[in-house]
């Protein structure tokens, strides 16, 4: 019990640092993502890079309360539901083969998010996205990015880190290593908080969208929950707006 109350007060530490420090970029990112999907017919982008940063694009593509404008860039050769092929979120040149068949206008942003901010997958999808006239706003983690070295087997070729890229990074505060409890006897740290800081800074960035939106005066469609009356029945007309715009409707 005392190291699940450990890994609670962890968390929240981690969740006050995004608040006091990276703030000021949230802001900056809504304002960029809401003069952007004030167009209707624009999206914004989201790719997550890794095994598990892959679950930054599900956890608010369709989503209940979330934006519709949403279009996540899945990649099947690093998702773990289908049988994740070895380090291949390591392997150069492959994100623009993944990102050529959606619809992608200049002009409109992508979020890339990466438990890291340094693997071939993000820093080519990082120039990709600069290639093909996206805003580029990354989430990753500096100290991970400070503290791996340049020539590690775990980079992109270049040594870049996504920051050196992007128009705009937002720091995820995850801990190198990413697991924050030492249990006495385990082989090394367990509960990993990397997912848990992502989705905040995600949901923040939809929050602080959704309210620029409404001051400049739009109308952003939001997901209903399918669970509750009326949910399906509302969600229906987006569904039909978007199918030909978002690959994964």
């Amino acid at each position: 019990m005392n190291n699940v109350k450990k890994y609670y007060e962890v968390i929240n530490e981690r969740l006050r640092m995004i608040l006091d420090q990276e703030m000021e970029n949230i802001e900056q990112a809504a304002e960029v993502i809401s003069e952007s999907l004030k167009n209707e017919d624009n999206l914004l982008h989201i790719f997550g890079t890794g095994s598990h940063s892959i679950m930054a694009g599900e956890e608010i593509f369709s989503r209940a309360g979330g934006l519709v404008q949403i279009d996540p860039i899945f990649f099947a050769g690093v998702s773990l539901i289908n049988g994740r092929m070895k380090a291949i979120e390591h392997v150069p040149g492959i994100a623009p083969h993944v990102m050529a068949p959606h619809s992608i206008n200049e002009g409109e942003v992508i979020i890339i998010s990466s438990q890291a901010g340094f693997n071939s997958l993000t820093i080519d999808a990082a120039n990709e996205s600069k290639r093909r006239g996206l805003y580029v706003i990354g989430i990753e983690s500096r100290e991970l990015c400070k503290l791996v070295p340049k020539d590690s087997t775990s980079r992109h070729p270049s040594g870049k880190n996504l920051h050196d890229i992007a128009d705009l990074t937002i720091d995820a505060k995850i801990p190198f290593g990413d697991a924050v409890i030492n249990i006495p006897g385990a082989m090394q740290k367990t509960a990993p908080v990397s997912d848990i800081l992502i989705f905040f800074i995600l949901h923040s960035i939809v929050i602080c969208t959704i309210e620029k939106l409404i001051e400049k005066g739009a109308n952003p469609p939001i997901w209903k929950s399918g669970n509750i009356p009326g949910g399906n029945e509302a969600n229906t007309k987006y569904r039909k707006k978007y199918v030909k715009l978002v690959k994964s409707l």
